[in-house]
This record gives C-alpha cells, structure tokens and sequence, in this order.
C-alpha cells in the first residue's frame, strides 16, 4: 500500500473518530439534565398539619384548643357559635368527606420536593417551617398560599375537574382544579420570594414577569410536563405550540409590546377561557397565551445567554426581549 493512500485512510478514520465523538457528546447534552439529581438536593424538614382533620374530622377536640393552637385561623370578631355551628355544617362535612380521598400517601413527599428544590436554588431563603392543609369553601383563588413561615394549601380545589362539588364552576376553571396542578401552585405561592414584580405597566414587562414565573416551575419541580406547570390541558398546549409564531406576530403588528393598555391584561394575561384576539385565532386557543410567549421568550433569553436561574430573574424585560432574539 502506498504512502499516499495510507495516509488518506489514516484521514478518513480520524475524520470518522471526530464525527462519532461529536455525535456522543450531542447526545450526551441532549439526555443531561441541567438540575440537580434527586441525591444532590439538600433535605429540608417541615411541619405537616392536617388541620382540616383537626377542625372538621376530630369533633371531640375543644374548640378553644384549635383556637390556642392556631390563632391566625380564628378572627377576633368572629363568635364561637359561628365555628361550632360549621364544624358539624352538612355540606362542610361532605367537603371534608372529599378531600380525604386526595394526597393520601404523596402530600408531603410532593411538598417536600418543592422545597427541596427552593432550598438548593435558594440557600439564603428562610422557608416556610409549616405546611398547613384546610378548606376554603373551594376559593380557587387560594389554592396555596405563601405566609412567610407558613404554606397553606386549600386541599377543597384539588377533588378534580368533574366533581359534583365543583358545579356551577366555569369549565376552564375547573380544568385546573387537579391534583396534578399542586406543584405548580406551590411554586406560584413562593413565587412572590424570588419573581420580581413587573417594573412597569407595558404589556412586555408583565409577560416576562409570568415568564420567569414559569421559568421557576422548570426548576422547582423540573419532573412535571411544560402544560402542566402553566396548567393547560395538552390539546391547549399543542395549540399554543402551534400557533405561536402567528400569536408573537400578532403582538408585534399591533405594536402591543410597549402598550400601558390596562385591557390586555385581561384578554392574554389573566385566567379566561380562550385569549381574545377578536381574529381566527380566538377559536380554541387557550387563555393566559401572554404568559406562555413570556416563558419562550424567557427560555430563549436563557439559552442564548446561558445565564443562571438567579441571572434570569433579575433580567429586565427589555434586556430579554433584545438577547433572547425571540422570533418563533
């Protein structure tokens, strides 16, 4: 064999040696995760209290106990007639009855891997120390609550999106009222800690704060799905997916980035049934799509910059906006 031909198979098994190394290590970027193994996350030790069961499954326990115990469940002006008289209320009781039947086993390990996963993000945060379960006659405004050393979770709007206790709730609401929604109100409650309010009135500022806001959920419960942590159903997902270059074009052509209208909070911000284009585009698509374009442009900014979690959610929305080169 010649010289000159040895050397050429020499090249061309070097050349495939650097192909198939390129090749394993795209792959191994692909199936590594950026967060934390299970094994990495500090613990973290709560206080669980069932206070529900306290109140309404424990009728011999002495009101003046629960209320020495938990005084911040007990208004002042409030006489104890009105507490005894819900204790043993039929529908209260029938509302306790159902709730018992959801987060049997997982209540506290799902809890738990939230704040885990704040506490590594978040080393200097002073976390709540107590978790506090109760009913909130389904005020499904108030699905969890963030009270400094205290997480309350309304465990009444999580009995699913076809309980007859639910009646008379609109459907999009209802579609979020599942147990598999509960990480993602958590994170939504500890939030307000480490999500910066939006600096101003524009449109922009407002979608990025929901951005980071979802941008959060991929790393305080990175397990979950993409809809799950914006609590769309997956036909309300795809279609955002699908439709998202003809939603962002239609934010630029009508020039609403910059735009103080106090109205688009409402048609793409706040929840509702479907966004209001007033256009095609209204027919089955989900509400809240000024969120979601907010959370793509928050995952570009991300990966063009490769900056941290903490770097992110100091970002302000023109920065984003101009680095993150969003142009689905």
């Amino acid at each position: 064999m010649s010289t000159h031909r040895h050397c050429k198979i020499n090249r061309f098994f070097c050349q495939q040696k650097a192909i198939l190394f390129g090749i394993v290590l795209y792959v191994a970027g692909c199936t590594s995760s950026p967060h934390p193994k299970p094994q990495e996350l500090p613990e973290f030790s709560f206080e669980l209290i069932r206070f529900e069961q306290l109140f309404f499954g424990n009728l011999d326990t002495p009101l003046e106990q629960l209320k020495s115990q938990y005084p911040y469940f007990f208004p002042l002006q409030t006489p104890d007639s009105v507490w005894q008289k819900k204790r043993i209320d039929t529908l209260q009781q029938a509302l306790f009855s159902a709730t018992q039947s959801v987060f049997k086993n997982d209540l506290k390990q799902r809890t738990a891997n939230v704040l885990r996963h704040a506490n590594y993000y978040f080393p200097n945060d002073k976390l709540p120390e107590k978790v506090i379960t109760l009913l909130t006659d389904v005020d499904y405004s108030l699905r969890a609550v963030d009270a400094d050393s205290l997480l309350l979770i309304s465990v009444d709007t999580y009995l699913g999106e076809s309980h007859p206790l639910y009646d008379g709730i609109p459907q999009y609401m209802k579609n979020k009222l599942v147990p598999i929604h509960l990480e993602s109100e958590l994170i939504d409650a500890l939030s307000g800690r480490y999500v910066p309010q939006a600096s101003n009135r524009a449109f922009l500022s407002r979608m990025v704060m929901h951005g980071k806001r979802l941008f959060l959920h991929d790393h305080l419960a990175p397990h979950l799905k993409g809809n799950q942590h914006i609590q769309y159903t997956q036909s309300q997902w795809d279609w955002a997916i699908t439709h998202e270059s003809d939603v962002w074009r239609y934010f630029v052509d009508n020039e609403l980035l910059f735009s103080t209208d106090e109205t688009l909070r409402f048609r793409f911000l706040t929840p509702s049934p479907y966004s209001k284009f007033y256009s095609y585009l209204d027919d089955n698509s989900p509400g809240r799509l000024g969120q979601w374009i907010g959370y793509r442009m928050v995952k570009a900014y991300q990966k063009r910059t490769g900056a941290d979690l903490e770097k992110v959610l100091s970002a302000n929305a023109q920065e984003i906006l101009k680095k993150s080169r969003y142009n689905p």
